[in-house]
């Protein structure tokens, strides 16, 4: 069995925290002026954060016939190993990367992307650089960013 985490990078952290901190003056501001009328609102905005949290990715597991994405409070992703085409290290993600739908830097980037290296592709991502992509029969590719990519490329292919 092979685990890395995915931990937070200092920008993803920055990233989250800003967006906790400003929702909460919005929130704030937003009672201040309308009163309980801004309850509703808050209480939307709260549940899709709480949403994001918990779909928020935190570790990469290779055991047995299966990768797993393991996730804060959702369940995980799962990819058969033997739908696996192959499994390599990417230097990281041009800048030119779209989110079409999904989280782009609140406990990380996470959900549906395009760009024109890899047109569209799940991405689980908690750090920038350095990266793992799956390249999947039948479905779009996976680009994660576990701790150690090295180490998961040799798992998915076997050396571990």
């Amino acid at each position: 069995m092979f685990r890395s985490p995915l931990s937070l990078d200092r920008m993803y952290r920055g990233l989250t925290i800003f967006v906790i901190v400003l929702l909460a003056v919005v929130f704030t501001t937003t009672y201040i002026a309308v009163g309980t009328l801004a309850l509703p609102f808050v209480a939307l905005v709260a549940v899709m954060m709480v949403i994001a949290w918990a779909m928020a990715p935190r570790e990469l597991v290779v055991e047995g016939d299966e990768l797993r994405v393991e996730r804060r409070a959702w369940r995980a992703l799962r990819v058969p190993r033997s739908s696996i085409e192959s499994a390599a290290e990417l230097p990281g993600l041009s800048s030119r990367t779209l989110r079409i739908g999904g989280v782009g830097g609140f406990f990380g980037s996470y959900g549906l992307f395009t760009n024109r290296d890899l047109g569209r592709f799940r991405l689980y991502s908690t750090r920038r650089g350095h990266a793992l992509i799956v390249k999947r029969t039948g479905a779009l590719p996976i680009v994660i960013t576990p701790d150690d990519v090295p180490g998961a490329v040799d798992a998915l292919r076997g050396s571990r």
